[in-house]
């Protein structure tokens, strides 16, 4: 599984990285207060921040979950706004900063543990949040990117884990949405249907 999940966070970015110069980058974005250009400089530190974080990679016992750390990202919101916002004005070099991280991805121990801002998690789960980070995030460009149909399915999992974790008798009904209506339901892009009203977004 570990490597699945690797391979399909590669293509995820490869994916955003064809399609990143078509985009009109001064074009808002779905998020409010983001255009294509923070989304973009958002996404373009996510494989910087991996290469740090694999540069000091430990077998230290990992402290956090994946549900608490996808659970913990609105903790961040205002530190990960800053960061975007000055980030637009230095780094939108996407596809090589991907290119960049690769070999080290592809040589790391996903049973290593990396510290992050939110603590020591598994490397195999940070990928994981890797995905959910690149897959939503990719849709909420104005043209919205087509994902990888493996790093969506991920991403999907991923945030039903999230659901499961405090609210396991409506994961069936979340279970029943298409996987790009869930994951704009389970982050807020979208208003959930009326049987998850109340428990989402399970991610913001």
């Amino acid at each position: 599984m570990a490597v699945e999940v690797r391979e399909a966070l590669v293509r995820q970015w490869r994916v955003v990285a064809q399609a990143v110069p078509a985009l009109d980058l001064e074009l808002s974005s779905r998020l409010a207060g983001w255009r294509n250009r923070e989304v973009l400089a958002h996404l373009s530190l996510q494989p910087k921040l991996l290469g740090r974080f694999l540069a000091t990679a430990s077998r230290e016992p990992a402290q956090v979950t994946l549900v608490a750390n996808l659970s913990g990202t609105s903790a961040f919101a205002e530190t990960i706004d800053r960061m975007a916002r000055l980030a637009t004005e230095r780094d939108l070099n996407f596809a090589a900063n991907v290119e960049r991280i690769i070999p080290a991805l592809e040589y790391a121990d996903p049973a290593a543990t990396v510290v992050t801002m939110q603590g020591p998690i598994n490397l195999h789960d940070y990928i994981v949040t890797r995905c959910v980070e690149a897959v939503v995030h990719g849709c909420d460009f104005t043209d919205p990117i087509e994902p990888d149909i493996s790093a969506q399915a991920i991403a999907c999992s991923a945030l039903h884990d999230v659901l499961a974790a405090r609210h396991p008798e409506l994961l069936a009904a979340a279970r029943s949405l298409v996987p790009a209506t869930w994951l704009s339901v389970a982050t807020g892009r979208e208003t959930p249907p009326p049987a998850l009203r109340g428990c989402c977004p399970v991610m913001t």
